[in-house]
């Protein structure tokens, strides 16, 4: 309530004794009863305002519902960064363009708030922490598993709930978090999944393989999973070396691997190192006599635009392709969402944009099934969500895992990504064994 010896400035503005406003701009008064009541009244019409301003602190309100995302806009990780980015953009506009987010009665335009994280951990960290100082409680993961398992640590603080779009370690889902939910396949999948398509299409099947890994934690977990994994398919794993996240020269590591003449070599690796993998494999006249597998980097566009026919017979692992038999009633089937996509963005989908639309979805349709911005209303949902989507059917384990999603295999045939593996997903088969770089037109 308004006091009687509240001060109002000439200017109109109220306050106790401002001290924002300047006696120079004009003197200060008394309010008399009258005013006094007036005064009072016209404060009463934003305070029935209120309800909409808690929902506001919860990510919504004013029509506006809120999300947060801390991306690798800059660094190591912008390229994938802002494929991820794109993937929750297109989301964004679809649901918008649908009504919005419904929720317990009332109708949200969605948003995102977007922070660099210059592909620093620290960094992502710090900025969810902000996003909580600024009562944004929903939040899109970063790119990559580190930004990722730091942002989690903050999410699981605040009492904010974070749908992870890109952060596959399973590391992450063992520290007992309860307020984080991953869409996709867990790293340990990506390298497993690269030998289990060679093994299964291959003619003639590979008996060793050699691993390279960067050094970074998905990297790492990834290939253990694909260690372990060939060594129960029945293949010698001749050597495993590792190299500097972010390494554009592996030259070191890769020349140790050519002197065990493995039949396969496979990389767990993001963009820019698998890149420099076949580069400095054509220098190196290092050419297996099956093949590469290599997670991350082949879907990727840049992938074939920089390396050109070099590229092409690699073998790739992938959380999504546009031949995905699921569906939902936003983005309708997977070959529906490729087709808005690429009218909307110009280009054609990848998996990390379609992971992050996934993301971007579930938390959606996860306050809708709440029928509340209320942060902790939204996490139970999460917790008990089981739903179809254009990327996959989305159902979290005790960790927050989607831990029964399937990865599918891919293969850059002709410049193109072809998927090869599982068969429901194929639509060309596996090109077997790999000729030599010089031998390729």
């Amino acid at each position: 309530m308004l006091r009687p010896d509240t001060l109002v400035h000439s200017t109109g503005r109220i306050g106790k004794g401002d001290p924002r406003g300047s006696r120079k701009e004009g003197g200060y008064m008394r309010l008399k009863p009258l005013v006094v009541a007036l005064a009072a009244i016209m404060l009463a019409v934003p305070a029935c305002k209120s309800g909409d301003e808690e929902a506001e602190k919860s990510g919504g309100g004013g029509g506006t519902l809120t999300l947060g995302a801390a991306l690798s806009l800059t660094g190591s990780l912008s390229r994938e960064g802002g494929l991820t980015k794109d993937g929750y953009e297109y989301c964004k506009q679809v649901v918008n363009d649908k009504g919005g987010v419904n929720a317990g009665g009332d109708s949200y335009k969605l948003q995102i708030k977007y922070q660099d994280d210059t592909s620093e951990p620290d960094t992502a960290a710090q900025l969810v922490d902000q996003f909580n100082d600024q009562d944004v409680k929903f939040i899109l993961g970063p790119y990559g598993s580190s930004s990722t398992e730091a942002a989690a640590a903050v999410v699981e603080r605040t009492g904010q709930v974070m749908v992870d779009s890109a952060g596959a370690d399973d590391e992450i889902f063992t520290q007992g978090y309860r307020n984080t939910f991953a869409v996709l396949s867990p790293a340990s999948q990506y390298l497993a999944s690269i030998v289990d398509a060679i093994t299964e299409l291959a003619d003639p099947k590979p008996k060793t393989v050699a691993i390279l890994s960067a050094d970074d934690g998905f990297s790492q977990t990834a290939a253990k999973g694909g260690a372990a994994e060939a060594e129960a398919q029945g293949l010698q794993v001749v050597a495993q070396e590792s190299f500097p996240e972010g390494a554009t020269d592996v030259s070191a590591a890769l020349t140790k691997v050519k002197a065990k003449n493995p039949d396969l070599i496979l990389g767990s690796v993001h963009l820019e190192e698998g890149i420099a993998i076949m580069q400095q494999s054509e220098e190196l006249g290092i050419n297996p006599s099956g093949g590469f597998g290599l997670t991350v980097a082949v879907p990727t566009p840049d992938f074939v635009e920089t390396l050109g026919k070099a590229a092409d017979f690699t073998v790739g692992s992938t959380q999504w392709t546009p031949n995905f038999a699921g569906q939902d009633d936003v983005f309708g089937t997977a070959h529906e969402y490729a087709t808005g996509f690429e009218q909307a963005l110009g280009y054609a989908p990848e998996y990390h944009n379609a992971e992050a639309s996934a993301a971007c979805l579930t938390m959606v349709k996860a306050i809708e099934e709440a029928g509340s911005v209320d942060p902790a209303k939204v996490r139970d949902t999460l917790a008990g969500l089981s739903i179809d989507t254009f990327f996959a059917h989305i159902q979290f384990d005790e960790t927050g895992k989607n831990a029964d999603k399937p990865m599918s295999v891919v293969q850059i045939q002709n410049g193109k990504v072809v998927p090869v593996w599982p068969e429901s997903d194929s639509t060309q088969p596996l090109l077997w064994p790999t000729p030599p770089f010089d031998q390729r037109s």
